[in-house]
Parts: structure tokens; sequence; C-alpha cells
């Protein structure tokens, strides 16, 4: 994918275009800052690459299987997770060093993905509607 490509459903991309800079919201009594659409194609410089914002997940992912050799995470509920699907995730906010992330092969689920505590990932909402209508815009 590339950064001009924003692979996402269009009711969220109008969504996005209707917040504020610097959009915060509070899903399953978590924060997480949103990133615009501008922020989405940004490149970001992550252990000296360059990748857009929108596919840092794979980037992460590929650091931590260089470092562990592993070919898969756990989520929360103890089920295995594949590093190679987590890569095809997109990024869509972060908390600390946490990202938001949407799995397009699985309508959009909404996930964290936890780079620092070795690439583990919670479900948080089965899609990406879901996310949207369980969230509470804070503000900031």
């Amino acid at each position: 994918m590339t950064a001009e490509n924003l692979d996402l459903p269009h009711n969220y991309l109008l969504w996005l275009d209707s917040l504020e800079e610097d959009a915060y919201v509070e899903f399953d009594e978590r924060e997480w800052e949103i990133a615009s659409r501008e922020e989405l194609r940004e490149l970001l410089e992550i252990d000296d690459y360059e990748v857009a914002y929108i596919d840092q997940a794979n980037l992460y992912v590929k650091l931590i299987q260089d470092i562990t050799g592993d070919a898969y995470t756990m989520d929360d509920e103890g089920n295995r997770v594949p590093f190679s699907l987590i890569g095809t995730w997109l990024t869509i906010g972060y908390d600390n060093e946490d990202l938001l992330c949407v799995d397009p092969a699985d309508n959009f689920a909404v996930w964290g993905f936890y780079p620092s505590e070795g690439g583990d990932v919670e479900k948080l909402a089965d899609s990406l509607n879901d996310f949207l209508e369980g969230l509470e815009l804070l503000d900031e």
C-alpha cells in the first residue's frame, strides 16, 4: 500500500475529516489519539527506517521478528496471532507506544498492538463501525 492510498472505509474517512486537529477518543476506558488523514500519510522515522504512519505496524512486526525470531504473538485471550497477519494491519492512532490498528481482512476489526510488549495484541472491536459507535470523543 502506498501512503497516498488510504485503504480505509469511506464512512471512517468522512468521520475523520469531521474531527478537529489532535483528536482524542476514549474506547473501553482507554484513550487514543486518532491520526488525521494527513497524519496517516506522513512518513515516520523508526529505528533508521522510514514508513508511512498508517503502515507502521508492518515495520514493527519486522523489527520484532528480527530480534525474537518469533512467527506469532498472543492476543489477550491466549490465542496465537501470526505476525504475518499483524503486518497487514493499518495504524490509525496511538497511545504512548501502543498502536491502534484495523485489520482490513477481517471487517476492519480494531486491535491494540503493543510493540514494546513483544508485539502482544488485543482485539478491541469486531469492526470499525462498532468502534465508532462505542467511542467517546474527548475534548483535549
